[in-house]
Order: structure tokens, then sequence, then C-alpha cells
């Protein structure tokens, strides 16, 4: 898992080189639904998967409607069913059926501390969100004090963490995510979603529930749907399958386990939107990627 994240910062700056930019969460073809495409798509030729990156490519061109769900076909391919190794933990076993038949992943996108704009263009306070357009001097944070990618646990079986409880306003105060999750007992008071729609059931999506994290709750916290869809405002919490917290890669290529007892600050503070420092401590400082923090114990 530690080597996949390795090779997933590796692939965040090789794509960077090439364009200058790192790319967005969520973007892709205007077509269908195609704007919905994850941020792995475009890692693929550099994790190995120049093949497959170009058939995703190709369906696009040709005007297929290439949602990313689904199992739609081209040239006797269907892309968003693939499981990649390089997006999975191998601690992390689930059950294929519970994803639809939808590829997974188990690392995702940071977009910072403010998940009520986590899929309103451009509003992200970390490095990734929709259409976002990073640049390495946009992190003026320092790219050792700030997160790119984090861990994300898939629900399975009767575990049920990765799981979101809908419904919930959490922009407002981020401990009513919290309470709706029993830790020691692996439980939701809440309704969840249903389906396929919970984290890290479809690496193909773009969308912030399946692709996408913030540091406001600790790691191994639930995650939360400020309404019913899939595509709306959501708290997705990092996890992991390692006991005692997540591993996340650093926007400079290094590795590091966050324990779930890090400092988060105000979780009664509401979701911050424009400049300045995080709410959440330690853990929302090293989401923002220019908030004027420096957080030098994690």
């Amino acid at each position: 898992c530690k080597n996949n994240l390795k090779q997933l910062g590796l692939a965040l700056h090789n794509y960077h080189d090439i364009n200058l930019v790192f790319m967005s969460r969520q973007n892709g073809p205007a077509h269908g639904n195609g704007d919905r495409w994850s941020g792995l798509i475009p890692m693929l030729p550099h994790i190995d998967q120049t093949p497959l990156f170009n058939t995703c490519q190709a369906a696009a061109a040709d005007g297929m409607d290439i949602r990313p769900w689904g199992e739609w076909t081209f040239n006797g391919i269907q892309p968003t069913t693939l499981d990649l190794p390089a997006f999975l933990c191998p601690s992390d076993v689930y059950r294929k059926s519970e994803h639809g038949g939808q590829g997974g992943n188990s690392y995702s996108f940071c977009n910072g501390d403010n998940p009520n704009e986590g899929d309103d263009v451009g509003n992200s306070r970390g490095g990734f969100g929709r259409v976002s357009r990073t640049r390495i001097r946009d992190i003026t944070d320092g790219t050792s004090n700030t997160i790119a990618m984090a861990e994300i646990k898939r629900p399975s079986g009767n575990r049920r963490l990765g799981d979101a409880v809908v419904n919930i306003a959490f922009d407002t105060d981020p401990t009513l995510c919290l309470a709706e999750y029993d830790r020691a007992t692996d439980t939701f008071s809440g309704t969840t979603t249903s389906g396929d729609q919970k984290q890290g059931y479809r690496w193909f999506d773009g969308a912030a529930l399946f692709t996408g994290v913030f540091t406001v709750l600790p790691p191994n916290s639930p995650t939360c749907l400020r309404q019913t869809q899939d595509d709306r405002d959501a708290m997705v919490s990092s996890s992991s399958a390692h006991t005692g917290g997540v591993q996340v890669v650093l926007f400079d290529g290094s590795v590091r386990f966050v324990s779930e007892n890090i400092d988060t600050g105000d979780l009664t503070a509401p979701d911050p939107t424009g400049g300045g420092a995080s709410p959440y401590g330690v853990w929302g400082a090293l989401g923002t990627i220019n908030g004027g923090e420096v957080p030098s114990d994690f």
C-alpha cells in the first residue's frame, strides 16, 4: 500500500512535468456524463496503463456517452469495470459484486477542508477539486506539508466504514456527521447510501464521494452527504484497513502514516471559505495548499 502511494505520487509529478499543472479531481469530455471523469484517468499513462487511457480517449472522441459508471464497451473493453492493482490497497479486501461490477479504488485526491464546496468549480481549498488547475507554485504552505492523496476504505460485507450517511448538515457543524457513526461497533445511526454509491466503488467517477477526501473529521471517521445525490456536497473522510490511522502521499512525493488521533482543532466550526488557516487543527492544515499554516507535528 505504501509503495502504491509512492507510485501515485511519482505519477502526479510526471503529469505535472508534462502539463505544468496537476490534473483535476473531476473533469473530462463535455458530452454525456464524461465531465465526471476522475483524475485517476489522466494518471493512467503514468502507471503503465497507456492502452487503457487511449481507449477512454478514443471512446470520447467517438462521441460515446462515456459516463463514469455502467458497463459501457469500446473496442471490446469495459474500462469502468477494471480493477487496477495500482489503485487498490492489498489490505482492503472487498466483494466486487457489491460495486455493481464497477472497478474500485483505495486512494483519493485531497480537496482540503471545505466539503461544502467539494463539487463546485474552482472552490477547493486543497490541491484538487472539480475542474481545478493547481500548480506546484500554488502550494505556498509547502509540498512537504500538504496532502495530495489519502487512503479511503471501501465497505464490504459487514464492514461498514466507507458507507455514506445522507441528509446531514455537516457544513454548519461537522460533528453532526461524526455523531452518525459508532466506531466500536462499526455501525451507523442514520440512513446510508445503497448500491454502488459508496466510497471507493467507482475509480472512474470524479464526484467527491468516489475519488475525493477532505481533512476535517479525523482518519477512520464516517462519510456524509448533505443531500442524497452522489454528485452533491460530501464530507468524505479518509479511512483505511490499517490499524490506528491512514497513509497519505504528500505533494513532495513522500508517504506518511497519519494517526486517527491527530489534532483536528474545532470540529464545531462551520466550513471555512476563502483563504486563511484551517479551523480543523493539524489535520485541516495538512489539507490546505495556502492556509498559511506549517503543521510540524503529525
